[in-house]
């Protein structure tokens, strides 16, 4: 019989809140340069709930609490300005801290074999993650080449970038793709490719993967 995976109490019902919430206030607190560093302590915030969703007896939450020490010193040290290129290294560490979360979180959710609340809302906080991931690494691309994209949202405080390609990697994840911001380059529309083909990928594998996994709980515990 598979042992069930034993997830973090409330931690992927917690994330998710404050994923949403970033999400929402985000883009509405940036335009505002007296509460901006609401939005920036959100993300701060955010992030120590990814780490709290990751399981104890995993070694990844470890090492994602190493990681996220330096990405959130490089990334406030950046917006700030005090330390040439932190921002870059902010963004780079930021992907790198993301797609560790992706894989920690898949692992947990192929390793449950039973469908309940907390599977549900870890899928979700998949999802959303890998929409943050994308967002790192378009930031990343433009800090290395900014001609890389273009568009009206761009021409925006530098303190928004983040916020900025976050919107837009959900938007291209999900293929709404309102075109009000474009990729210039190859490496672009490389990534934009590639995450548009991901967002399809995991909507359809994962809702299989749901459905199958609720039909054989089902016949395994049939209700009474």
């Amino acid at each position: 019989m598979s042992k069930r995976v034993q997830f973090t109490k409330h931690g992927f019902r917690n994330l998710l809140f404050f994923l949403l919430l970033y999400l929402f206030i985000s883009p509405v607190l940036v335009d505002y340069p007296s509460i901006a560093n609401v939005a920036h302590s959100l993300l701060s915030l955010t992030l120590f709930f990814s780490v709290w969703a990751v399981q104890k007896n995993q070694n990844y939450r470890s090492i994602a609490m190493v990681l996220l020490i330096p990405v959130l010193a490089l990334y406030w040290l950046g917006l700030y300005k005090i330390i040439p290129f932190d921002l870059l290294s902010a963004y780079a560490l930021l992907a790198l801290f993301y797609m560790l979360l992706i894989i920690a979180f898949g692992g947990q959710l192929i390793r449950s074999h039973r469908i309940d609340l907390q599977v549900i809302y870890g899928t979700l906080c998949l999802y959303l993650i890998i929409g943050l991931f994308w967002g790192a690494l378009y930031s990343l691309l433009y800090e290395v080449s900014p001609g890389s994209f273009s568009g009206e949202l761009l021409k925006m405080p530098q303190g928004s970038l983040l916020t900025t390609f976050n919107y837009f990697s959900i938007v291209t994840l999900t293929t709404l793709g309102y075109g009000d911001i474009t990729p210039q380059n190859h490496a672009s529309a490389a990534l934009c490719q590639i995450e548009a083909i991901t967002g399809q990928f995991y909507i359809a594998v994962v809702v299989a993967w749901l459905v199958g996994n609720f039909i054989a709980d089902r016949r395994n515990h049939p209700q009474k």
